[in-house]
Order: structure tokens, then sequence, then C-alpha cells
């Protein structure tokens, strides 16, 4: 009896160390959103830990608790001395990423960007929602739809320094230049990541633009700020609200009206593409044009010129098509 018990405790010890070596010969790939705790970063990290299971990795979600690029950078700096092999991160700060990309080379780890672009920092690849192009033109052809081509419309963003809020807007200001010449886009108007301080900003534009005909709110943090002062202010369907935002988190106010439309693309298909991509630069795998990614009913097209790896057209969201989205 006693030797079947050893047998038994033996079997069970062998097994345990063989699941904890497993555990530990598994490639880490982690993920630095802007920010944690809102919806959007909530739902890459969903795809994350989806693609961790199905294509056998460890998927590490570590962010700032606010949007503050130096908190940002000293995360991605302890991943990289934890020997994380693929890092991706959305960055708040573009300037500052290229000396750590260098930092991690020399360790033989891939620093790449997700989300949030630092197209001059020497990263691996970009893992992008939908071209920066695409998404500015796409939300003020959007607007000119719903307020005519002629008024004007305000602008909240998020961070200063953040690359893709910037970028975006800068292709709202270019569409807007070409192609709705008697559209006056006001200067950018920056909340950081607060919701409080972004419906303050609107209340703040609403009166002094009594003509002010919409609002675009440019990153996810800003939208219910802008839609809530736009109720507040009594201004629902005298002032169209828009923005960069998941469908939960616009849902109530598409169907308020406060808002008119939303912008975005799937950020749990972004975070599943960007493990996926972290598992192909640890297997020293070379993108291709058109790549074949599990549960992707279309190829992910990557421009070697750019390095930048697509995951697709952007979306619109109105209240007739809200609720068949759930994320």
């Amino acid at each position: 009896m006693l030797k079947r018990v050893t047998l038994t405790l033996l079997a069970s010890s062998v097994y345990l160390v063989s699941q904890l070596v497993s555990a530990a010969d598994k490639p880490k790939v982690a993920f630095v959103p802007q920010i944690v705790g809102i919806p959007y970063f909530q739902a890459m990290q969903d795809g994350g830990n989806r693609a961790a299971k199905e294509l056998g990795v460890d998927f590490i979600y570590s962010g700032p608790v606010d949007t503050n690029p130096m908190d940002q950078l000293q995360i991605v700096q302890n991943l990289i001395a934890q020997g994380v092999k693929a890092i991706s991160v959305s960055v708040l700060d573009a300037s500052s990423l290229a000396p750590v990309v260098e930092q991690a080379k020399s360790r033989g780890i891939s620093l790449y960007t997700s989300d949030s672009d630092a197209p001059d920092s020497g990263r691996a690849v970009y893992v992008a929602q939908a071209t920066d192009q695409g998404l500015g033109e796409s939300i003020i052809d959007e607007m000119v739809k719903r307020v005519g081509d002629r008024g004007k419309i305000g602008i909240v963003s998020g961070e200063a320094t953040a690359s893709n809020l910037n970028a975006w807007i800068g292709f709202m200001q270019a569409r807007v230049k070409a192609k709705y010449p008697n559209v006056t886009l006001l200067a950018p108007q920056f909340a950081g990541g607060t919701a409080s301080r972004a419906a303050q900003i609107s209340t703040d534009l609403m009166s002094s633009n009594p003509d002010l005909k919409g609002i675009i709110a440019v990153a996810s943090t800003t939208c219910p700020g802008v839609a809530q002062a736009i109720e507040t202010a009594g201004k629902i369907g005298k002032v169209i609200g828009a923005g960069y935002c998941s469908p939960n988190t616009a849902r109530a106010y598409l169907k308020s009206g406060a808002f008119g439309y939303s912008v975005l693309w799937d950020p749990e298909k972004l975070g599943y593409l960007t493990v996926w991509a972290g598992k192909e630069l640890i297997d020293g795998k070379k993108f291709a044009a058109e790549n074949s990614v599990p549960g992707f009913a279309k190829p992910v097209s990557y421009d070697s010129k750019t390095g930048i790896l697509l995951l697709g057209a952007p979306a619109v969201f109105t209240k007739d098509n809200v609720d068949q989205y759930h994320f």
C-alpha cells in the first residue's frame, strides 16, 4: 500500500514538474496599452488571451493606470529586463521609443507597435487597426453627411503626444482642406485620458461657438465626455457627436442621439493579431504580402515598405447596427 502511494505521489510530482517546464518553455508575448481599465483595451486583452490559448504562448498584459508616457515606458523597460521575447506597445510618446527599441534589440527582443505607432523608432512591425488616412477621412466624410458641407466642427483628443491620434487629426484636416473648403475644423483640444476633462472642453466649445455643428472625440477615453456634454447642454440634434469608440462605449449615446456615429474596428481581433504577430517574430518568420491568420476570414496584408500589418478597413457604427456588435 505504501509503495502504491509513493508511486502515485511520484507520478503526480513528475506531472506537475512537466507542466511547469511546459509553461516555462512557452514563448512570452506582451502588450502594453496606453491605459488599463477601459473597454477598448480590455477588448484587445480578450483577443490577446484568445490568441495565446490557440497559438500556445503566454500573454502578458500590463499598462499604466493613466495616460502617462513615462509610466508606460517604465513598464516596457521592466518587460525587457524580464526577457520577454516579443513586446508590443500602443505608443503614447513616439519620440521616446527609439532608444528602448535599441535596448530591446541588444537583448534579442522584438519590440513592435500596435494600435498606435512610432514609425521612426526602428520597431519590428506596426500592427495597425486601419490606415490612419482611412480613419481620418472616414470620420470627416460621415460628419459631413450629417451636418452638411459648411460649418464648424470641434475636435477633442486624448494625449497631445499620442502619434495615432495626431495622425488621424492630420488626415481629418487634410480631407477638409481638399474636399470641404467651407467646413472649419477648430484647433484640437486635448483632454488627456479623462472623460470629465473631455466633457468640460466640449461644454466650453459649445459655449464659445454657438454655431458649432459637430464634435469629434478622437480618443476612446474622450467619447463619454463629449456625448455627456452634448446631452447636458440640451444640444442633441443640434450638435452631432462622433468618435473613435467601441460599440459598447458608444451604444447609449448612439441611441440617445448624442452621437450620430462611431468609427472604429474590432479591437478583439486587433489584440489577436498583435499576439499572432509577436509569435511570428519570436519564431523568426517573415511577414508575407498576404498572411493567413487563424480565425480571420480574409488574409491580413503587410506592407514591407512601411512595416505595417493591417487589420482592415474601418467600420462605421450607428444606432441601426450597434446592437450587432458586443465589444
